[in-house]
């Protein structure tokens, strides 16, 4: 397939959005919106519901510099860097697609309509052949990602450090369009109205449990010792093991990605007065239940545990005759008005965050849940929608 921009009803659509989604026309001013995370829709809420964001202002300074990160004004490519701006803002216009979030697909059809497409060499469009493939297959679910579909992509031409943005970038798009639905949903309304949209295919991960797992890269790692003094310094900044954990010494080869990353996922998972709160690792496991994930629903699961969860629940999510469907099933047959309410908010913000509205947050607050705590479920739903992805792209978990 050649990827490239084509007119439709005075404006520009992506090659990626098929038909079945509507042309909708381009409005310019979304690239210019100040706020490039959160788009000016929290400018919409309600005083008291807009103070509870702004209590997250940690986070949101986080998230914000990490699209600026990968989402730069201005780019410039070279041996070792060669995903361009094009290149990134095509796949998180990709991503924005997939996930259906209106204002996200608008925003990055903005910042992206200006750019200069790359040239129609054959080259150039089995390149971006795989750029659209990859960012549209990780962004529907990431254990249709193979070992052979990072080997393409250095094939292309990708170096590791490429994979890496890459990777990183489809988590950060994929995160930022849940959060944009919760947002919405604090609005009062779903994050957009696509007739036709389809359904988000199932996982059929098999293997969940407690046990201690290891997780091995699929790319070469940055050796410590000879690492720049920037890579050291990031390493040193953000986990006292790093030096010595695969994941973050593959991360490294985009040391400030990997630096904000580190940064949101701190302020999301030590958020308030406690740490381990039994409703964030549920839903961190439930998350990673969905997405296939093996070994964050194990850290997880035992941090659940360790929070004083309910040990029944763990034992049915990771029950090997259930697949995709365990936490449905879970979720309809809990006695637990908290934590059923907890898991139906997890799963639609997790497979569909275009359908999450108003009734999944009356849901959790139903149940019990405080603002704070609703709040801090969902962000937790939604970061481990780019976590599970950099796990499960990067690297493999296997048994120690």
């Amino acid at each position: 397939m050649e990827q490239q921009r084509k007119a439709a009803h005075s404006g520009w659509y992506h090659e990626t959005q098929s038909s079945q989604y509507g042309h909708l026309p381009l409005d310019p001013h979304a690239a210019l919106v100040q706020d490039r995370f959160l788009l000016g829709l929290d400018n919409q809420l309600d005083p008291t519901l807009r103070q509870l964001l702004n209590e997250r202002q940690k986070l949101l300074r986080a998230s914000r510099a990490c699209y600026e990160v990968l989402f730069p004004d201005n780019l410039s490519v070279s041996r070792t860097v060669t995903l361009s701006l094009y290149d990134r803002l095509s796949s998180a216009l990709t991503v924005a697609q997939v996930t259906g979030v209106q204002s996200l697909c608008s925003h990055y059809a903005a910042r992206l309509a200006p750019l200069s497409s790359p040239d129609a060499s054959r080259e150039s469009n089995i390149r971006q052949t795989h750029i659209t493939q990859f960012a549209r297959l990780l962004a529907t679910q990431p254990t249709l990602i193979t070992p052979s579909m990072l080997d393409q992509l250095s094939h292309v031409g990708f170096s590791t450090r490429d994979i890496v943005t890459f990777t990183q970038l489809i988590g950060f798009v994929s995160y930022q369009a849940r959060v944009l639905a919760v947002v919405n949903g604090l609005r009062g309304r779903a994050a957009a109205v696509l007739p036709g949209f389809p359904a988000p295919e199932g996982c059929e991960q098999k293997g969940f449990s407690l046990a201690m797992l290891q997780w091995k890269s699929r790319l070469p790692e940055v050796a410590p010792e000879t690492a720049s003094k920037h890579q050291q310094d990031v390493l040193d900044l953000i986990a006292p093991d790093a030096r010595s954990s695969s994941f973050y010494t593959l991360l490294v080869h985009d040391a400030d990605a990997l630096s904000e990353f580190s940064a949101v996922f701190n302020h999301v998972m030590q958020a308030g007065e406690r740490p381990k709160a039994a409703w964030r690792e549920l839903s961190a496991v439930a998350t990673s239940k969905l997405n296939g994930c093996l070994y964050c629903a194990g850290i997880h699961g035992r941090l659940y545990l360790e929070a004083n969860g309910n040990e029944a629940i763990i034992g049915s999510l990771f029950e090997e005759n259930h697949r995709d469907d365990a936490v449905d099933a879970l979720s309809k047959t809990l006695s637990d008005r908290k934590e059923a309410a907890l898991l139906d908010a997890v799963i639609t913000l997790t497979r569909t965050p275009e359908r999450f509205d108003a009734r999944q947050l009356h849901g959790l607050s139903d149940a019990g849940y405080s603002a704070t705590q609703s709040l801090d479920i969902l962000l937790t739903a939604a970061l481990f929608s780019w976590s599970n992805r950099l796990i499960q792209t990067l690297g493999d978990t296997l048994n120690r």
